[in-house]
């Protein structure tokens, strides 16, 4: 199975960022289109996606461009990663050359930083990831305490006058 984050019918800019996800088989006839599970930008969001992968058995997820952490979880996973060498391949072409192994990415050095990761300090989680090994969510009531608490501890307010 080879997965194609498109956005207007066209390979898209960032992997998660993407509208919608293409499945096609080996003879490249599309079997499943999906609107991106990532699109909310969260961990939880992400791990959607990245699982709804695993789940449909891809082999190859073709980018333009795609985050350390999420390229690092799909190689984990034993997913290859291509790039073209053209943005605006047609879907014809894409599909070629997601059998092109010399366009594979094989480290996460070839990926874009996690910026927004670790500039949160992580997942914002108690999970301890921030920004290594990858996010481990734990959805109990008070992993979610104790992150609503970080948020508020965080909050900075501006365009408020102090009250006289």
């Amino acid at each position: 199975m080879i997965v194609i984050p498109m956005t207007r019918g066209h390979l898209a800019g960032h992997f998660t960022k993407a509208q919608q996800l293409a499945f096609f088989n080996a003879q490249g006839q599309l079997q499943q289109l999906i609107d991106n599970p990532a699109l909310g930008g969260n961990c939880a969001d992400k791990s959607a996606m990245l699982n709804h992968i695993k789940q449909q058995g891809a082999q190859v997820v073709i980018v333009n461009q795609i985050g350390e952490r999420m390229l690092g979880k799909l190689l984990d996973a034993g997913i290859s990663v291509c790039r073209p060498k053209e943005r605006n391949s047609s879907l014809e072409q894409l599909l070629l050359a997601a059998k092109d192994t010399s366009l594979r990415l094989l480290d996460t050095s070839s990926a874009r930083p996690s910026l927004h990761h670790q500039a949160k300090g992580g997942c914002g989680e108690p999970c301890g990831c921030h920004g290594s090994g990858g996010c481990h969510h734990h959805n109990t009531t008070q992993s979610v305490l104790l992150q609503s608490k970080q948020y508020v501890s965080e909050a900075h307010f501006s365009g408020f006058r102090p009250q006289k």
